[in-house]
Formats: C-alpha cells, sequence, structure tokens
C-alpha cells in the first residue's frame, strides 16, 4: 500500500513539474518562426556640375507574416551633398537623417519632386506610407502606381515614392525567418559618416544600415545589417565620379569579392550573416559590452571583418524601443 501512494505522489509531482514548465513559455513563442525580416536600401550619387556631388540613402525595415504580407514598415532617408572648394572637400558636418530630425525636417522641393505639396514633418508622411503598405505583399508595393515619383493612393503622403517603394520591395524579397514574436517592435537605424584617409583624390563615405526586431525585454529576436560603400574620386579640382546606384554589400553579394582575400574564405554579407545571428538574444546593453580590437572581435565565430561601426548602428536600433 505504501508503495501505492509512493507511485501516486511522484505521478502528481511530475504533473505539476510539467505544469510549471508550461506556464514559463511566453505565449506566442509558438509562431515565433512564421515571421520573416528584411531590410534594403536605395543609395544614389547624383553630380551637381563638378564642385559638387549629392548623395541620398532610403532604408527600409519589413516584418512579413507567414503568407509573405507586410505586419510592420519602418523607413528612413539621409540625404547630403559632398563639395569641393579649390579641390579640397571639408567632410559633411551634419549627416542627420530624416527620422533623427523628426519635426524640424519640413520637405524640401527634392522630396516633393519639384511640385507643391503637404508641408507635414517628412516622418509624418513617411508613417503613412509605411501604414498603407502594412497587409500587403511585396509584389503588391512594387504595383503602387505613381506618376513622376508621387502616387494618389495614399492619403497624407505627397513626398516622391519610387525609392519608398523600391526598397520596401526589395526588403519584403530579401527577408529572412527569425524567432520573431506577435507583439515584438520593429526597429530601424540607419548612420552615415565620414571614413577619413589619407588620399586627396578619393572621398569616402559610408552608410550603416541595421533592422531589427525586439521582444518585452528588449532581447533582439531578429537581426539584420548592410553596409554601403560610397566612393568619390577627384582629378584636377572636380569630381569625376558618375552618378548613379550605389548597391549595398549585400546587394553586391558575391561580386563584393571579399571571398578570396578573407582568411576564413567567406564573403561579407555570409560574414554579416553570422555577425546578426550572434546579435540574436542579446539586448543593446549586452553588445555594448563586445569587445574589439582594431575594430573586429573574436566573439563571434565566422566573422572576421571590421564590425566596429555596424555594431555602433546595430546598438543605436536596439536602443530605439
Amino acid at each position: 500500500m505504501k508503495r501505492f501512494f509512493l507511485v501516486l505522489l511522484c505521478v502528481f509531482l511530475l504533473a505539476g513539474l510539467v505544469a510549471c514548465g508550461e506556464e514559463e513559455t511566453p505565449a506566442g513563442d509558438g509562431d515565433r518562426a512564421d515571421r520573416k525580416l528584411g531590410v534594403s536600401a536605395v543609395v544614389t550619387t547624383m553630380m551637381d556640375g563638378v564642385h559638387r556631388t549629392r548623395v541620398k540613402g532610403t532604408v527600409a525595415a519589413v516584418v512579413l507574416d507567414a503568407d509573405g504580407k507586410i505586419l510592420d514598415c519602418k523607413l528612413d532617408e539621409v540625404t547630403f551633398t559632398a563639395t569641393l572648394q579649390e579641390g579640397v572637400h571639408t567632410p559633411v558636418a551634419d549627416l542627420s537623417t530624416k527620422e533623427e530630425l523628426g519635426d524640424l525636417y519640413r520637405p524640401t522641393e527634392e522630396d516633393l519632386g519639384g511640385e507643391e505639396g503637404s508641408t507635414a514633418p517628412w516622418h509624418e508622411q513617411a508613417e503613412k506610407f509605411c501604414d498603407y503598405v502594412e497587409g500587403k505583399t511585396g509584389a503588391q508595393v512594387g504595383a503602387i502606381a505613381a506618376t513622376d515619383g508621387r502616387t494618389e493612393q495614399i492619403p497624407g503622403c505627397d513626398l516622391t515614392v519610387t525609392d519608398f517603394i523600391t526598397a520596401v520591395v526589395e526588403a519584403a524579397n530579401r527577408a529572412k525567418p527569425f524567432p520573431v514574436g506577435r507583439e515584438d517592435d520593429l526597429e530601424l537605424a540607419l548612420t552615415a559618416y565620414h571614413e577619413p584617409n589619407n588620399n586627396a583624390k578619393k572621398i569616402n563615405y559610408a552608410l550603416d544600415l541595421a533592422a531589427v526586431t525586439l521582444d518585452e525585454q528588449h532581447r533582439i529576436t531578429g537581426c539584420v545589417t548592410d553596409q554601403a560603400e560610397i566612393r568619390l574620386t577627384v582629378e584636377e579640382d572636380a569630381f569625376t565620379t558618375l552618378s548613379g546606384l550605389v548597391k549595398t554589400k549585400r546587394q553586391l553579394g558575391d561580386g563584393y569579392g571579399m571571398k578570396t582575400a578573407s582568411p576564413i574564405g567567406k564573403e561579407w554579407y555570409q560574414q554579416a550573416d553570422a555577425f546578426d545571428a550572434y546579435a540574436v538574444g542579446k539586448t543593446a546593453q549586452a553588445l555594448a559590452g563586445l569587445s574589439l580590437n582594431e575594430g573586429k572581435t573574436d566573439a563571434v565565430s565566422g566573422c572576421t571583418i571590421t564590425v566596429k561601426e555596424m555594431l555602433k548602428n546595430l546598438i543605436k536600433a536596439a536602443r530605439q524601443d
């Protein structure tokens, strides 16, 4: 009889342990893998005479559901002009993005395609665009009708949306699966900066972009980073760089050409994937403690690239929650 009661007691104890284990699992975790995260950019240079080059970077981040529909969308943009005076370039002092400037940044003639339009802050109009595309697939966003870059389909958005559309569609097409929860927040960070060098004939700027999703504990549940290098050349005190599209390192893919020079035989995007995977599960505070040696880290297996600027921008994204 005593043995019977001992067995019965064990059964109840095991049942209780199972129940406790089930309560520790956050609600909604079971469908986390059904979501995808993507980021992309449209980066262009435009010559304005021979002493001025206009740079514009439009970045989009999206979260997709299992059917490929956009659950959340974020946009940001940075524009600046590199100038030469007697063949000398002074780095641009303010490289704030339009989202960072907030209410201080009102749409310019360039933003409105040379036409009249709403003077509502850029970030408010970009948010209207994002609200409109939520619930749509990338293909449906690509079908938005735009005349001279603007559309009448989106109330409250008079901005030129051509680059918005391109960036969102590519972000959706490039999206990768992550354990993103239903209530996780999407954050996007864009940082532009001048890269100093000792060659007066080469002027270098870069854009870092990061899309992250954050859970209630501010832990990263999804992460995608990318970079764009803007190389402006100078000859006889004038810019010689042609106007055109600048591809990011992920857009270049194997064409970036790092694999043959890499000590581990991996392309840039493959090493960035390892860096992104390392960030998942960590907070901004934890990432801030990552040890660097000349911009690189030994903490991330499969990643020997310089991550200093990527890390700073990623921390910026993870701290916006």
